[in-house]
């Protein structure tokens, strides 16, 4: 079995890969408009996946087919390093493109701008503000793996990602606002983690029970729709 892998250690090979990028199994499955349960079901560790459902691992992290499918060694492409480092400078110069187009927007209509919406830009350009420094931060420990080869006393230095301003029910009003439908407490919460929208003094994600008592103490912002579960939540 030394260059062969079980189908429990490919199923947890995947799942490591997937919370590397995207935190947790639940996000990704989001992203990838899939059921949690039917992620989970494919990667049992039972038996190694099928050629089907090998691809969607294979196009989204850049894993051999063979791995996927035989458990057989290396894991990763030969290119999985250059589309890695690719994909993160894309990602980083789309994420300047986006805060540049926003605080360029802002400027030009400031005049012509009610408080609120002042207020909207501002909370925007800090979030695309934040998104951007995670993405620099990804590129740089590319980079870095590169660079310690021929500097291995030397990193390049990662900037630093800003703390939101926003209060929490702010956020809940953002990640509302921007999904244009009610939430579920695990939802917000959820949002609010992924896009770093609110600063925990203890650093930890925000939790749904925290989201749901701030929601109950504003009842002036929000409308809690109990009559179905899970509970849902809407800005008035």
């Amino acid at each position: 079995m030394e260059n062969k892998h079980t189908p429990e250690q490919v199923a947890t090979t995947i799942k490591k890969i997937i919370k590397q990028k995207y935190g947790n199994l639940v996000a990704y499955a989001e992203k990838k408009k899939i059921t949690s349960t039917h992620l989970y079901n494919i990667l049992n560790g039972k038996d190694y996946l099928d050629m089907f459902n090998a691809l969607r691992f294979i196009v989204d992290f850049d894993i051999t087919m063979d791995y996927c499918t035989d458990g057989n060694l290396p894991i990763l492409s030969p290119d999985h390093d250059y589309n890695l480092l690719l994909e993160a400078a894309t990602g980083f110069f789309f994420a300047v493109m986006k805060e540049d187009k926003v605080r360029e927007e802002y400027e030009r209509k400031y005049d012509d701008l009610s408080e609120d919406e002042r207020l909207q830009y501002k909370r925007s350009i800090e979030k695309l503000r934040i998104e951007k420094a995670k993405e620099a931060c990804d590129l740089v420990d590319l980079l870095n793996v590169g660079w310690k080869e021929e500097n291995p006393d030397e990193v390049i230095e990662k900037p630093i990602i800003p703390k939101s301003t926003m209060k929490l029910h702010e956020a809940i009003q953002e990640v509302i606002r921007q999904s244009g439908r009610p939430l579920t407490f695990t939802e917000i919460a959820n949002l609010i983690n992924q896009d770093s929208l609110y600063s925990r003094k203890d650093g930890h994600p925000v939790p749904a029970s925290q989201i749901s008592a701030r929601v109950r103490n504003y009842p002036e912002l929000f409308i809690v729709n109990d009559d179905i579960s899970p509970k849902t939540v809407n800005i008035r």
